[in-house]
């Protein structure tokens, strides 16, 4: 269950954070805190419409591949638990969130958790976030509560 549940955690991290981030709360878009296209004119909000776009079709393709290499592990034998595949899909969000945070946020700057105001701090809280999910969802596929 360790692939099935990281893949499927990847992608639905991924569509945590796009719906909740980009379109609920709007607090950003894919490419919002770049110089080349800051969502100052309706030309740089579409670009940025499509950027996130784009990430959610990859975010659909990883749950779909976690959902094929589920259905491959369930058809191939007994499986672990239920709490075990919860916890490595909490290590899968987990890592996306470390990853996304780190190359997107901090790296490249294309975006910010939340955008004005105190960045880097809404930013290190996505990664100790992240950071949490792992660590809690690891404990969990190891037959411990998290604390």
């Amino acid at each position: 269950m360790t692939a099935p549940g990281i893949v499927l955690g990847l992608g639905l991290g991924g569509f945590a954070d796009g719906i909740v981030l980009h379109q609920i709360v709007q607090w950003h878009n894919m490419l919002s805190s770049t110089e080349r296209w800051p969502t100052t004119t309706v030309e740089n909000l579409e670009t940025n419409m499509l950027a996130d776009g784009l990430f959610h079709a990859a975010t659909w393709a990883l749950v779909a591949l976690g959902l094929l290499l589920l259905w491959r592990a369930l058809r191939d034998g007994p499986g672990e638990s239920g709490t075990t595949l919860v916890g490595w899909m909490l290590v899968g969000w987990g890592l996306f969130n470390v990853v996304e945070g780190l190359v997107d946020h901090l790296i490249l700057g294309l975006h910010h958790v939340r955008e004005g105001g105190n960045e880097l701090a809404w930013d290190l809280g996505f990664l100790a976030f992240g950071l949490a999910l792992v660590a809690g969802g690891y404990a969990l596929t190891r037959g411990r509560a998290p604390a």
